[in-house]
């Protein structure tokens, strides 16, 4: 039978008292990929895309059109970005066609929000799916968007 003494009680109340921990479990964590690069020294990147849209121009440093389809006559394609979050990273704008990749720009981000853009010079036979996936600078996809280059029906 166990009995708690005023004295104990009253030195539990003021938060005095001291109770060693003698049948605690352990439990092992596995760590994170983001855990391991920050132990590892890493810099663990932050931010989020606010914006990603595809365009045939840049007027202004503003998307001219926005476009999901895009006819194998157009000699450029743009890839606008807004982010968030992201100031003094390198980022990455990764051109991929039909999964294989075919341009990359870097890009440093100089202001949050930023609005950056990168291009790619367009061949008419690239027909077909493309896509850009935006790494961030810890080397994390953080977001893909993709477009059809097709010729005109």
């Amino acid at each position: 039978m166990n009995t708690v003494t005023t004295s104990t009680k009253a030195l539990i109340a003021a938060g005095l008292l001291v109770i060693p921990a003698l049948a605690i479990s352990q439990v092992e964590a596995e760590p994170t990929q983001a855990a391991e690069q920050a132990m590892a020294g890493d810099k663990v990147a932050v931010g989020k895309v606010a914006e990603a849209v595809f365009t045939t121009d840049i007027v202004g440093g503003q998307p001219s059109d926005f476009r999901s389809n895009i006819e194998n006559s157009v000699a450029e394609v743009f890839f606008y970005t807004v982010l968030e979050g992201m100031t003094g990273q390198t980022v990455s704008h990764r051109w991929r066609h039909d999964g294989k990749v075919m341009a990359v720009a870097e890009i440093v981000v100089k202001n949050d929000p930023d609005r950056v853009w990168s291009s790619n010079k367009m061949k008419p036979e690239w027909t077909g799916s493309w896509e850009v996936e935006v790494v961030d600078g810890s080397g994390q996809v953080i977001d893909t968007q993709s477009f059809a280059f097709e010729a005109p029906l």
